[in-house]
């Protein structure tokens, strides 16, 4: 009986081998998950540099994106940008702009990602300052975990997470650390 134990734990050890070595039982990386997805890995179908890009909902323009440099991949539906600002129109008067770094946008679902000394400046109001921000226009919700900086209105505003509900018109910022008057002085 011994014996018989002994060879079924080889051939057992032997099948995990040869599913360890076969190539389809390999993990591959996909594009399921944007956030996670390196797309340097990958191979562009296009590369542009200095591009324009408009969202439009009907006849009215939801917002203008310029980039230094992009990056195609259409049978992803991805677009890798580097250098970016984003002109958005909301429903009211006024616009605001974003500026960061590097990004990705998913031109099937209108979900964006971006990256690097990112800041969003509202016409006439504060400004915010955080590492990445992403947005989803299925979800009409724009969000970061990272850390927040919001200066505007003689106020300094720190946090870390924030969270803005396009339809509700709520900012929620989570973790608030301080807020502070910019020169520094707090007068009660």
């Amino acid at each position: 009986m011994k014996l018989e134990q002994r060879y079924l734990f080889w051939v057992i050890a032997g099948v995990l081998f040869l599913m360890v070595l076969w190539r389809p039982w390999r993990h591959t990386r996909g594009t399921d998950d944007l956030w996670t997805t390196d797309l340097k890995e990958m191979k562009a179908d296009l590369t542009f540099e200095g591009i324009r890009y408009t969202k439009n909902i009907g006849e009215k323009i939801q917002w203008i994106l310029k980039a230094d440099a992009a990056r195609l991949y259409e049978g992803k539906n991805i677009m890798d940008l580097e250098g970016i600002r984003i002109k958005f129109f909301p429903a009211g008067e006024g616009h605001v702009i974003v500026v960061a770094d590097s990004g990705t946008y998913r031109t099937d679902n209108d979900e964006m990602s971006l990256n690097g000394d990112v800041k969003v400046r509202l016409e006439g109001g504060p400004t915010l300052f955080s590492e990445s921000m992403h947005f989803s226009q299925e979800k009409k919700l724009i969000w970061t975990r990272d850390k927040v900086l919001i200066k505007g209105d003689g106020l300094e505003m720190e946090g870390e997470g924030l969270e803005y509900d396009l339809q509700e018109c709520k900012l929620t910022l989570r973790r608030q650390t301080s807020v502070l008057p910019e020169n520094g002085e707090l007068e009660l």
